[in-house]
């Protein structure tokens, strides 16, 4: 990667998946990744995020923060396959934002000192370079930090890999269809790197949570599209007057049939 890059990409990520040089304008409350490793710490941020998020237990605050890291995770994807580069995301210096937004908490991140380690120009030893790098953050910044979400909150440990998959899915297709051939073949084989072969031990798991398969439903709106449903329930319904979403795995087909039907039908009525 040409050095001239580097704001570029920085840029990106801020702008693309919420990881930021600085803590972002807004922040209300902050917390060093390191210090959500131990028990305490994770417990501390688990008091004060779950409340304003107006969740009814632990469990929901897990499920939330873990689909907004996955944000981190994706920007990790994004640079290596987009710029053949991998920023070094360590515990050490990343921190976590909280900050309000119009209806909800979003949470962001930032990293107190940007590295970008280039890929090799050989083919195979790029390879072994993506191999090495994604195992290393999943192994080494992800990983420990989800499982002790996990411990803290209650919340299964697959339950919170769980978040991730779908926000994966969706980006990774928009993004390969967006681009040229090559690059779009780059992206698609990093990814089958990381749903099909990185060994399931990376993520304290039995199975790979990334190697799950994509099932579609019938649009909300329109007939003649699809949506993804979610890999796991975000369990929203365990918020202040939450439900299930349209796309939660947890509903059946006649629920979801009967949530079109009513949708379609106020929506007819509101065009009248």
């Amino acid at each position: 990667m040409d050095e001239a890059q580097t704001p570029e990409l920085i840029k990106h990520f801020g702008s693309k998946f919420d990881l930021h040089p600085t803590a972002p304008e807004g922040a209300r409350y902050s917390f060093a990744a390191r210090e959500l490793t131990r028990e305490d710490g994770m417990r501390a941020f688990i008091d004060c995020y779950r409340p304003i998020i107006k969740g009814l237990d632990d469990k929901v605050a897990a499920s939330y923060f873990a689909g907004s890291f996955g944000n981190v995770a994706l920007a990790v994807q994004y640079a290596i396959s987009v710029y053949s580069a991998m920023p070094k995301v360590s515990l050490s210096d990343l921190s976590v934002h909280l900050i309000p937004a119009e209806g909800y908490w979003r949470v962001a991140f930032s990293l107190d000192t940007w590295t970008f380690s280039p890929a090799p120009a050989d083919p195979e030893q790029r390879i072994s370079w993506r191999n090495g790098r994604l195992t290393q953050f999943y192994q080494e910044t992800a990983a420990p930090l989800l499982s002790v979400l996990s411990n803290v909150t209650g919340l299964g440990i697959s339950e919170i890999w769980g978040q991730l998959p779908t926000k994966f899915n969706y980006y990774i297709e928009m993004l390969a269809a967006g681009s040229n051939n090559g690059l779009m073949q780059t992206i698609q084989a990093d990814y089958r790197y990381l749903t099909d072969e990185m060994p399931a031990a990376v993520f304290q798991l039995a199975r790979n949570p990334f190697h799950v398969k994509v099932r579609k439903v019938e649009a909300l709106a329109d007939p003649a599209s699809t949506v993804q449903m979610r890999n796991r329930c975000c369990l929203y319904y365990r918020t202040e007057g939450g439900s299930y979403c349209y796309t939660c795995p947890r509903l059946t087909e006649e629920e979801r049939a009967k949530r079109r039907a009513e949708y379609r039908n106020s929506t007819a009525s509101a065009q009248a």
